[in-house]
């Protein structure tokens, strides 16, 4: 067996599969998928003619298939990839940069890429918690973490990015508000001031004093804080209907979930009504449920 051909073959069916491509698909009308499989399993070499009409259907230089270097095949792979991944960073699909890289070799993910990435997975496990899937959702700040060193423009504050979420993640089911979770200096493009505004308002609102910041008019994060307001001013009817509100609205955000949930309840064992206190228990405990790390 010609083991040159061998290797073209083997790598013609490697980039067919990345591809998504059936051997009928990639054989088309010039050649036979049985022609095509014995080229691909190295048992018939490809005239230069049939090779030069796999490249064109693969959008592959022919060159590549006569690389011997493993680095020389990781930089075409880069070079193949790199302007699809820098169009889908731009347009903030970070799902797909994901996708697009998931076939890189290790050596090709250099400053660049590892910078795409990092973001990438950033954004995901947000994405993740805000669908509630919190063990996702850390492993994709585990993955931006471990990316993020490869990367020169990745600098503190990406790092300092991945930390705080990961404690907002690890918060998610209690009522309990860290420093880190209260600290200003850690907003910025990921963390938006508003919510670490909201954090400290509810830990001054939890030892009897005014909430130090105004939220926009309507935000979840006013709504939230005026209802507790409403309840240290024993305004409880009121404050418990807002509250309720914010319960059973799903675009509620991921972190103050429970904390609506276990504030619901209170006010409504002050108010009397232990069946919405009961029903507010049980919806807490089957979130906490749901998001156990």
């Amino acid at each position: 067996m010609n083991t040159c051909s061998t290797g073209i073959g083997e790598k013609i069916r490697e980039l067919r599969q990345k591809k998504g491509l059936t051997q009928r698909e990639l054989a088309g009308d010039k050649i036979t998928r049985n022609m095509l499989s014995l080229i691909e399993s190295g048992s018939a070499s490809p005239s230069i003619q049939t090779l030069l009409y796999i490249c064109d259907r693969l959008d592959t230089p022919i060159a590549y298939f006569f690389s011997e270097s493993d680095r020389e095949i990781a930089l075409f792979q880069k070079m193949s990839v790199i302007d699809e991944l820098k169009v889908l960073f731009k347009n903030k699909n970070y799902s797909e940069c994901i996708r697009a890289a998931s076939t890189l070799s290790e050596w090709v993910i250099d400053d660049e890429i590892a910078y795409i990435l990092t973001y990438s997975h950033i954004y995901s496990a947000k994405q993740k918690a805000e669908e509630l899937d919190i063990k996702s959702a850390l492993l994709e700040l585990d993955t931006a973490e471990t990316i993020s060193s490869k990367s020169i423009y990745c600098n503190s504050k990406i790092q300092n990015a991945i930390k705080y979420l990961r404690e907002v993640f690890s918060n998610i089911c209690s009522d309990s508000i860290s420093d880190m979770m209260c600290d200003v200096n850690f907003s910025g493009e990921f963390i938006s001031a508003d919510t670490v505004h909201y954090f400290i308002s509810l830990r001054a609102l939890s030892r009897e004093e005014e909430a130090p910041f105004s939220f926009e008019k309507g935000s979840f994060h006013e709504r939230h804080i005026y209802a507790l307001s409403l309840l240290s001013e024993d305004r409880i009817v009121e404050a418990q209907k807002r509250l309720r509100e914010l319960s059973l609205n799903p675009e509620t955000p991921y972190y103050m979930q429970y904390r609506v949930l276990a504030d619901l309840e209170n006010a409504a064992n002050i108010s009397g009504d232990y069946k919405l206190a009961y029903s507010s228990s049980r919806r807490r405990l089957e979130f906490v449920k749901q998001n156990k790390i």
